[in-house]
Formats: structure tokens, C-alpha cells, sequence
């Protein structure tokens, strides 16, 4: 690779350009937690740059249904994979379009009269003061629980004694909840030792009766939105489990991690405050969709399939694919989802779960072999000159120049790269050092790429022009992340241009890091990024 063609992509590194969106729609991502969300209006932007209304947009690996909530606003037909039941329970209901408020409300309020008060005798310690959530757990503040009045509406830190703390409730019969054991291998377990063997056991049982109570009424109740209630409920688990502390979210290490001081809050609180969540983004959805004139009957289909095959679509039948598939090892899918599921009693088959995981005795290469079975059919059901976004990160060069080289060996030519910092307040983005901050956007165009002369390129070479770069322009608040993924774009260049980048496999993020950090002037000064940074460069 050119030192041209490196300056050329350090400039679109620096020449950001910032996008204009309403930022009140955000909130449409609260409905449900889920991982990896993608920014709303960057998704909006491919779909409109790539396809035409009444074409059709896939994502194989669809999680919480933001790709197929975007085609569908804009007048797009899609078809959306993804092997978690969760998943495609959270993307059917996103995208369920026409939404009645007034039915909603009295449908909420129908739920609120006939389990308040039974799941609110939980919580009582007199008839005036009820518990909103204890401190069971160590904790070193003057208090150990937070009580409220009936309607929530009046909060105090007072203290509570053994007999409120450790009181044990024990679910009559008829009750039905989940009392299912883990399998006995997590690939990150940080709750087996803490006495957790099944799911019941990651409640209280103050909090267990109540989440029965709850259920047992959604599950039976003939209600219009009892999918979009039951969505509420399933995002009210994780923060009503062992899983959250005062200052800690649940699943904010990716991980059923246990904190010493969890806490034990409000069943009826939480989840109250969830439907609101999703009455929220569904009255947001709807006004996008009168927004963007969204008049025709929104066409689409989710399966709860394995996307490695594709086998439910035609050859060239597809106009776009937008996907952001699995990152390896980062987030196990199946086991994150294993509350949700089995309230929800449905069965993550993980056989086929693309994931780095040793557990399923899955390692880099059964994991780029499930990849390359998808890209293969993905260049099966893509249109002759169509265009498939893959957006991806990995801290690992390993697997994106097995990914990268892939895809050029089935037949994509590289298109664009387009670089934009992750949705939300992630972990990685704020805690881990040697995590990627941001995502690539790698769009390719399925024709044969061109065959050119090839050559090498040493990583240091990169490194060291990109360092050149930087002190010629004085960048000192230079983002040592924004270097690899600098890097990460030029390793892609090389690769559809037939360079070679020499020992490439034995780098990741932390030693290409190190490498800037070793020769970068004032490299350690704090960064400067926006969330609606864009870095593009365009061939």
C-alpha cells in the first residue's frame, strides 16, 4: 500500500462529518434491552443510499429487529434471521406497526388493578410504607432499604432489620415460573459459585412470587398487547435479579455477573416503569412512520432460523443486506439470552450459534467456517450488483483478515469502509482499554473484484506513516483507537488490492495500540470523539 493511499485515508479520518438526526428517537431502543444496537439513523442512511422503496433488505443476524424497523419506515420489504427466540420475540414486536394508544393504556391499567395490590403485600412493611428496593448484599451506606408510598411518588433511606432482609417467601401452588437448571457449562460463569444452579435461584424469593404473580396474570389474561406486556416483562427480569446493584446494570460486563451488593428492588415499580418504555417507542415509531410517509403495509418476515444457509430465500432475490453478525467470543448470544428464554419457554438450539465459544467446543476456525458458509449463500441470495453491509469489529486481526479475505475469495469487491463510534454507553467504550470503541461499516458490491499486482506491506510501515501524519498536523488529541481503526481500513485496502500485510496474524487491538502509543506524541491526552463521528473513504 502507497503512502498516497494511506494520507487519503487519514484525511477522511479527520475530515468527520457529523449527521443530522432527531435525537428524541433514541428512546425506541429502550424497548428491550439487547445487545450490539447499531445507531438508528446511520442504518436509516444505508438503506436509503442502497435500496429503492418496495426492494427487499435481509439481515441474517437481525438481534432486536433495528434493520428491519428502518426498511419497514422507509418503504422497504424485509426478511430478518436470527436463532434466539428472545431476539426474534424483541424484532416481531418492533416492528408490529400500528399502534393504539388508548387500547394500550386501558389494557395497562386493566394489568395494574388486578396484580398491584397482591405484589405490592410483597413489599409492605406498614400500611402507609412500602419496600422499593433493600440492599441485602454488603453495602457501606447508612441505610439498607428505600421505601416509597403506594403510587411511588414519595421516596426515604431508612433502615430495615434481619426479619425484612432475610424473610423467605414460598410460592403456592398454581404458580407457574421457570425453575429450570443452567446447563451445567457457561463459557463465563460468575454465578455458579455464588450457590446459583437455576434460573429461580437469580431472584430473591420475595421478588421470584411477585415476577409469578406477574406472569401467571400476562400469560393467561386475553389482552390485545399481551406480547408488548410480556416484552415489558422480560426487560423487567434482569433488573429485578441478583444481577443489579445500586451503581452496577445488569449485563453491563456481558456477563451473569453477581455483585456482593446486589440489590432486591420493586417487582410492580420496574416493570411499570418498562411498559412505559415501550409505550414510549411505539408512539415514536408510529411518528416516524407518519414522518416518513410510510402508507404502505409494512411486508416482512422473521425467522427463528439459523442464518448459515439461507434456505427460505431465492437466488438473487435480495436487494440489500445490512447485518452486523456475531463478534466472536464478545457476546455469547445463547447464554446471555437463558433467563429470557425460558420465561419465555422457548429453546435457544445452539448447535448452529456462530460464536467463538470452547464450551461448544467452537474456536476461531469452526467460527470462520460457519462465516464462510454465510457469505457464500449471502452471495447466492444477493442481486448481481447488489451491495452487502457488513458491520463488524474485532480486536482480534486474526479473524477480520479471515473475514476480509473470505468474502474477497467468494467474489465481493470492496465498495466502501465507513467507521462510526457504538450506540448507548457500552462497557467497552468506557472501561476496557484494549476493546474497540467504535464500528466498522464495510460495504462490498457482489461483482468479481479486479485482479492487480501484488505486493507486501510491513504493519509497521502503516504505524510509522500514520505517526508522520500526525505530528505534521499537530493532531495532539490523537485517539489511539481511532488509529486502529485506521489501521483496521488500510488492512482492507490491502487485501482487495492484493497487498500482503506481512505477520499480520500475530497482531491485535492491545499490540497495535502499544505500537502507537510507543511512537504517537501526546498520545495519552484525553480524546476527542463524538458520537456522531464518521470516518469514510470511498473507492
Amino acid at each position: 500500500m502507497s503512502n498516497t493511499q494511506i494520507d487519503s485515508l487519514l484525511k477522511s479520518l479527520f475530515d468527520t462529518e457529523r449527521i443530522q438526526y432527531n435525537r428524541e428517537y433514541n428512546k425506541i431502543s429502550k424497548i428491550h434491552k439487547y445487545w450490539s444496537r447499531k445507531p438508528w439513523y446511520v442504518i436509516e442512511q444505508h438503506i436509503i443510499k442502497y435500496t429503492e422503496p418496495n426492494q427487499t433488505v435481509l439481515d441474517p443476524f437481525c438481534g432486536s429487529g433495528a434493520v428491519g424497523l428502518e426498511a419497514v419506515l422507509n418503504n422497504r420489504r424485509f426478511i430478518g434471521y436470527d436463532l434466539n427466540p428472545a431476539a426474534v420475540f424483541v424484532s416481531k414486536n418492533t416492528l408490529d406497526l400500528g399502534f393504539d394508544v388508548v387500547q394500550f393504556d386501558t389494557e395497562a391499567s386493566q394489568i395494574e388493578t388486578q396484580v398491584k395490590s397482591d405484589i405490592m403485600k410483597l413489599y409492605a412493611l406498614d400500611e402507609n410504607t412500602y419496600i422499593r428496593y433493600l440492599l441485602p448484599g454488603k453495602h457501606s451506606k447508612d441505610y439498607n432499604c428505600v421505601t416509597t408510598d403506594y403510587n411511588f411518588k414519595k421516596k426515604q433511606n431508612i433502615h430495615v432489620g434481619d426479619e425484612v432482609l432475610k424473610k423467605q417467601f414460598i410460592i403456592p401452588d398454581g404458580f407457574s415460573y421457570p425453575d429450570k437448571d443452567f446447563p451445567e457449562k457457561f463459557y463465563k460463569d460468575r454465578f455458579s459459585y455464588k450457590g446459583v444452579r437455576k434460573v429461580s435461584d437469580m431472584f430473591s424469593s420475595r421478588n421470584l412470587y411477585a415476577l409469578a404473580i406477574l406472569f401467571n396474570y400476562l400469560h393467561n389474561a386475553r389482552l390485545r398487547y399481551k406480547d408488548l406486556f410480556l416484552l415489558a416483562f422480560t426487560n423487567t427480569l434482569l433488573h429485578v435479579s441478583k444481577l443489579k446493584a445500586e451503581n452496577v446494570r445488569p449485563l453491563s460486563v456481558n456477563n451473569y455477573w453477581i455483585p456482593d451488593d446486589y440489590i432486591e428492588e420493586n417487582v410492580i415499580w420496574r416493570f411499570l416503569d418498562r411498559v412505559e418504555n415501550v409505550r414510549t417507542a411505539k408512539l415514536l415509531i408510529e411518528e416516524r412512520r407518519r414522518f416518513n410517509d410510510a402508507k404502505c403495509t409494512p411486508a416482512y418476515k422473521i425467522y427463528n432460523k439459523s442464518s448459515i444457509q439461507l434456505g427460505d430465500i431465492e437466488d438473487q432475490s435480495i436487494d440489500y443486506i445490512l447485518t452486523d453478525p456475531p463478534y466472536g467470543d464478545a457476546i455469547q448470544y445463547s447464554e446471555l439470552s437463558y433467563i429470557w428464554n425460558c420465561w419465555l419457554q422457548k429453546e435457544f438450539k445452539i448447535k448452529d450459534e456462530v460464536v467463538i465459544n470452547p464450551v461448544q467446543n467452537k474456536g476461531i476456525d469452526e467460527f470462520q467456517e460457519q462465516l464462510n458458509n454465510f457469505f457464500s449463500n449471502a452471495k447466492r441470495v444477493l442481486k448481481h450488483s447488489g451491495h452487502f453491509t457488513l458491520c463488524f469489529q474485532n480486536k482480534d486481526m486474526r479473524i477480520w483478515l479471515g473475514i476480509i479475505q473470505s468474502l474477497k475469495n467468494i467474489g465481493f469487491d470492496l465498495h466502501n469502509i465507513e467507521v462510526y463510534d457504538t450506540f448507548g454507553s457500552p462497557y467497552n467504550r468506557h472501561w476496557a482499554k484494549f476493546s474497540p470503541k467504535s464500528d466498522l461499516y464495510v460495504t462490498f458490491k457482489n461483482i468479481a473484484p479486479a485482479c492487480r499486482k501484488l505486493g507486501k506491506v510491513a504493519p509497521e510501515h502503516i504505524i510509522q506513516h500514520i505517526v508522520q501524519y500526525l505530528r505534521s498536523n499537530d493532531s495532539n488529541a490523537f485517539d489511539l483507537n481511532k488509529g486502529y481503526d485506521l489501521f483496521v481500513m488500510a488492512v482492507i485496502k490491502s487485501v482487495f488490492t492484493n497487498y500482503e500485510i506481512e505477520s499480520i496474524e500475530t497482531l491485535d487491538l492491545k499490540k497495535i495500540i502499544s505500537m502507537f502509543e510507543w511512537d504517537t506524541p501526546n498520545a495519552n491526552r484525553p480524546a476527542t470523539s463524538s458520537k456522531n463521528t464518521q470516518l469514510q473513504f470511498s473507492f
